[in-house]
């Protein structure tokens, strides 16, 4: 994996993200300015639009004086390896040089662990000043913290500790509305020479004052620092100072190298393409590294579309791109990963039949936006959110995959058949009967047009509908609680939107300047939908400027994988290039939601860019890990054999010659998967585990 390095920035340049999937960064040019930091499970009611979204961590500044005068750092480059998640900048205080190095623990989860090594051949006193606050423009998520310190410095809040050696400061953190909290604690370690006063600081709720001569040669020292949100502990301040002491006791390097051995895990995953080109490598590698980073087996939360990249965009909610985009890699790839991932929604269920209950539905159904606690918190100007009805079968479709890639009975048993059962459910209640069968009106389908807020018969809706009844009845029946005539029956006569000429349109009386949007397609890939006009439906959608859609986020990044399946390898690369290449900008292979259609402005960015868009990512790789390779593990029985999921005669795009995806868990058992241009199928070779 390459080790991004930039030496010159542009005038607005992109943060680096760093995140470990529990705790997330922004962190700038100079790492020591305040970064925007993010937790899952710390979220506030936000002022302006009365929802539920992410609040703000507290983080740290730090400012240096050297020998009695403020010194601004100088930043020469800096590095992100994304072999381990660790971003390295090298900077000068005056003569003195500064590396810092900075990384989420994917091991100990709570951990931002920083390094910083000092180093000159003269003498010098340096004074580092630490303050922990967040920006002033994100302080309306914060209310006043109860803050503590070794020695009383603080308001009556404070508490003298007889021991200052655990922690330098930790303080509760309550959120605007203060029905969350975090806990924060931190502790730099430097040896016995580091003199370290405590104090006040304006706007600051925890700092102090660090003192130590550096008499030549180089000094270390490890700044540390533990979030822990309320709802994963009782006393998370005090659970996030035992954090710390642990973090002692192994010591900065063996939990560097433990976070470098996790990180090395799920690199025996990587996917590489043979044929396609260094950029195309890139492009991979980074969206295998930033949708990793943003995920985690320890999370008892969902992810975002922007991961824990950014704040305010989608307020930090949970929607289908989870399930649909996100998920799919580590599912394959990260088995732990994805069932935590699962986790978040099959703890939440008694939300989920609430909101059903409240729509007037039996079974569950999934909010359009979730939050922490399950309930639907969408913002209220997003008017398509009451129909957009699809995200019921895309979580369940979710349950459904696991479930049969795993082979985990216990999974099946407690967390898979009470999702499908109640989804199957709901959908029993939400169709209505007609002359012509089953429908589903009064629906918003994925493309979200301005006409599109109340249509009847979504293609894929209906379809991934009609899938799910058909897995909830086999697994009723497999389970034991007999045979659902009722569900099948629904599935054989769901009415779907097919024109006179067999085409799977978007939905019914879809007007001519939306029926070019594929949306229909999705229920073909992932999900292996097919009948005897796929191939029909497919060149209808590429043969109506397949490239346009290319440029949407979302479901554009697996466009590439119809034509491909058409035998057109030309428009396939075109597809993936467009669908893809065009939504990277630098440093460090950063993303964005839509396309970047001006290649200049992807280097050193002329505008102020959001990012990461972490859901596209995860498009693009179900595209080359599934799509390419013609992998559904949705396609025949539950029990099925692994033969069942992959089709016929292997078309890779343009250029291409090799996929091989280095460690894929199937039922119980890892492959490497290796699909090659012109090969009657794809190929599984055993790995010894």
């Amino acid at each position: 994996m390459k080790k991004h390095t930039v030496t010159k920035w542009g005038p607005h340049p992109v943060d680096a993200y760093v995140s470990n999937g529990l705790i997330g960064f922004r962190i700038g040019k100079n790492p020591f300015v305040r970064p925007i930091g993010m937790m899952a499970g710390f979220t506030t009611l936000r002022e302006k639009k009365q929802v539920e979204a992410m609040a703000i961590l507290p983080t740290s500044e730090l400012t240096f004086v050297i020998d009695g005068k403020v010194t601004e750092a100088q930043v020469i480059s800096q590095s992100y390896d994304f072999s381990n998640g660790e971003l390295t900048t090298e900077l000068k205080l005056g003569e003195i040089a500064l590396t810092h190095t900075v990384y989420c623990s994917r091991t100990s989860p709570t951990l931002l662990m920083a390094h910083m090594s000092f180093s000159s051949e003269k003498s010098a006193n340096i004074e580092i000043n630490v303050s922990f606050d967040v920006r002033e423009e994100h302080k309306y998520t914060l209310s006043e913290p109860r803050v503590w310190a070794p020695e009383s410095v603080r308001d009556k809040h404070a508490i003298e500790f007889p021991d200052d050696r655990n922690f330098d400061g930790k303080c509760l953190q309550y959120s605007y509305d203060r029905t969350t909290a975090v806990g924060i604690a931190y502790k730099i370690f430097g040896g016995e020479c580091v003199k370290k006063t405590y104090e006040e600081q304006p706007n600051a709720i925890m700092a102090e004052r660090l003192e130590f001569t550096l008499d030549g040669g180089s000094r270390e020292l490890d700044f540390i620092t533990s979030y822990i949100p309320l709802s994963m502990h009782s006393e998370p301040h005090n659970q996030a100072h035992r954090m710390l002491q642990i973090a002692a006791w192994q010591g900065f390097d063996q939990m560097r190298e433990a976070n470098r051995r996790a990180w090395a895990k799920l690199w025996e995953s990587r996917i590489t393409v043979d044929g396609a080109g260094e950029e195309w490598q890139d492009v991979i590698d980074a969206s295998f590294f930033y949708l990793m980073s943003s995920v985690s087996e320890f999370s008892p939360f969902s992810v975002s579309p922007y991961g824990l990249s950014h704040p305010d965009e989608y307020e930090g909610h949970y929607f289908w791109d989870t399930e649909s985009f996100m998920f799919m890699t580590p599912m394959l790839c990260a088995p732990d990963v994805a069932k935590a991932m699962l986790e978040y929604r099959s703890k939440r269920l008694e939300a989920y039949r609430n909101n059903a209950r409240i729509n007037g539905y039996r079974g569950i159904q999934f909010p359009w936006q979730s939050g922490d606690t399950g309930s639907e918190v969408t913002v209220l100007t997003c008017l398509m959110a009451p129909t957009e009805h699809h995200v019921n079968m895309d979580v369940a479709l979710a349950f459904d995959g696991f479930a049969r890639v795993s082979c985990d009975e216990e999974f099946i048993k407690e967390q898979a058949w009470p999702v499908m059962r109640g989804v199957a459910e709901w959908i029993e209640s939400r169709v209505t009967k007609t002359e012509r069968g089953y429908e589903i009106r009064h629906i918003s389908g994925i493309y979200e047009g301005p006409e599109d807020y109340d249509v009847n018969n979504d293609a894929y809706s209906n379809l991934s509908a009609v899938m799910v009844l058909r897995s909830a009845a086999e697994y009723s029946k497999r389970l034991g609680f007999g045979e659902k005539k009722k569900w099948l029956d629904i599935a054989d006569n769901m009415v779907l939107p097919v024109n006179e000429d067999g085409i799977m349109m978007q939905y019914e009386g879809v007007p001519e300047r939306e029926a070019a949007f594929a949306t229909a397609l999705m229920a073909y890939f992932p999900y292996g939908y097919t009948d005897e006009n796929a191939r029909k439906t497919i060149d209808y959608y590429i043969n109506h400027d397949i490239i346009a859609f290319c440029r949407f986020p979302m479901q554009s990044g697996t466009m590439g994988v119809f034509p491909a399946w058409n035998g057109d390898r030309d428009m396939a690369l075109k597809c993936f290039e467009e669908a893809n290449l065009t939504f990277f900008c630098e440093p460090y292979c950063s993303h964005v939601e839509w396309s970047i259609r001006n290649p200049e402005q992807r280097v050193g960015m002329s505008t102020p860019m959001k990012t990461n868009f972490i859901t596209a990512r995860g498009s693009l790789l179900m595209g080359l890990i599934m799509g390419l390779t013609k992998m559904c593990p949705w396609r025949g029985s539950i029990d099925g054999d692994l033969s069942e999921w992959f089709g016929e005669d292997i078309v890779l795009p343009r250029g291409w010659n090799k996929i091989t995806v280095g460690k894929v868990y199937l039922k119980g058992k890892a492959y490497r998967l290796i699909a090659e241009q012109g090969a009657k199928r794809a190929v599984l070779e055993e790995i010894e585990e």
